[in-house]
């Protein structure tokens, strides 16, 4: 795994190779998080972190997802940088999954300098915009040690010519120009760029050989990645988030969205024992989001013939009351929280509230563990 996120720096405006902090910050639809990570000895350190809800600055309640122009962004990181003395000037921005294009496919086992040449060509098939608009890497994934071999398709195979499985990343200018221009404005010493879901497998996923599941919960949209080997082969986004739970109470309810937000925060899925229709109706909203990812992932099993290990859950979403029992339940495996602070060393009387904000900071932080 460590190979992959070592490519991922091909996305990188410049690299500080020396020592010092380092600070992720994840730019979220309804919150900017920060994480900054130092080293003292062989150990790496938390030395603080943060956030701040973003729609408040476009008038918007907390929790609701909006879309900032820089001006607004750079106040916001200003602010937050401030409340939580952050210190570092090297940053790491994480790059949303819904501005990029991140699919697996099969190519010629041709070496890495042709495969270098065929890229941009087949890249265009996937792409719906000019290719100037983007920038394109690529990594060739190793194959799965997975001891079932198909034997219809082995045999329909035999003659044809070698093939290799190669994770292709597509991201658009206009986005990493923006968080480019934000980090200029807030004073960044050094930048790169990391999409968010490599991320979040850095700092939730362990040593787990296994099939893994990612879902990450956000305000907006759930991203999803199916990960074998400690390589996410398969990576989704699905267009639905906790913020759909808010709404779908506020219009039930005839409440506003600050209202509906306070109700969801109490109790999530599980509802108010005085009002059984509240349980009914944020369960139905999420819904949508495990519906769609069991679809993918039953498929994902069905084709690769492989059963899945274990599902951790990330974002703020993941943590409404009731997700852990709708997860089980819909995907009939265990499923655990991720824990990137379990990553870092930090004083021990923080150590409760950091498991519990976990699932919240693991872009956060997995930026911050790229450089060490």
């Amino acid at each position: 795994m460590a190979n992959i996120f070592e490519k991922l720096r091909d996305l990188a405006l410049s690299a500080n190779k020396g020592s010092g902090n380092v600070v992720g910050v994840d730019i979220g639809g309804a919150f900017i998080k920060v994480a900054e990570l130092g080293k003292k000895g062989d150990k790496i350190e938390l030395k603080t972190y943060g956030e701040i809800a973003l729609g408040p600055l476009a008038g918007l309640e907390v929790g609701q997802a909006t879309n900032l122009p820089v001006e607004k962004l750079v106040e916001a990181i200003n602010d937050l940088f401030h409340e939580a003395n952050v210190v570092s000037r090297d940053i790491i921005f994480s790059i949303p999954l819904a501005s990029t294009l991140l699919t697996t496919i099969e190519m010629p086992a041709l070496g890495e300098d042709k495969l270098k040449e065929m890229i941009p060509i087949e890249a265009r098939k996937y792409i719906p915009t000019s290719i100037s608009e983007v920038s394109i890497s690529h990594w060739v994934l190793p194959r799965i040690t997975r001891t079932y071999i198909d034997p219809d398709k082995e045999a329909a195979n035999k003659n044809a010519p070698p093939t290799v499985e190669v994770l292709l990343a597509v991201v658009y200018n206009d986005v990493i120009n923006k968080f480019s221009e934000v980090a200029a404005k807030i004073g960044a010493a050094n930048v790169s760029f990391e999409i968010e879901i490599f991320s979040t497998v850095r700092s939730t996923l362990g040593r787990e050989t296994a099939m893994t599941m990612l879902l990450d919960i956000g305000s907006a949209n759930t991203k999803l990645a199916l990960i074998e080997e400690g390589v996410v082969r398969s990576s989704h986004l699905i267009g639905a988030g906790s913020q759909d739970v808010t709404v779908a109470l506020s219009h039930a309810k005839g409440i506003p969205m600050i209202k509906a937000e306070e109700i969801k925060r109490q109790y999530g899925l599980l509802g108010d024992p005085a009002d059984p229709a509240i349980a009914e109706i944020t369960r139905l909203a999420a819904d949508r989001i495990f519906a769609e990812a069991d679809r993918i992932l039953t498929q994902y099993q069905r084709e690769r013939r492989v059963a899945i290990g274990s599902v951790i859950l990330s974002g703020g979403g993941s943590l409404m009351k009731g997700v852990v029992d709708l997860a089980k339940k819909s995907f009939e495996t265990n499923v655990v929280f991720g824990d990137p602070f379990s990553r870092v060393e930090a004083p021990a009387v923080l150590l409760p509230l950091l498991k519990e904000a976990g699932p919240e900071f693991a872009v956060a932080v997995g930026l911050a563990l790229r450089k060490f």
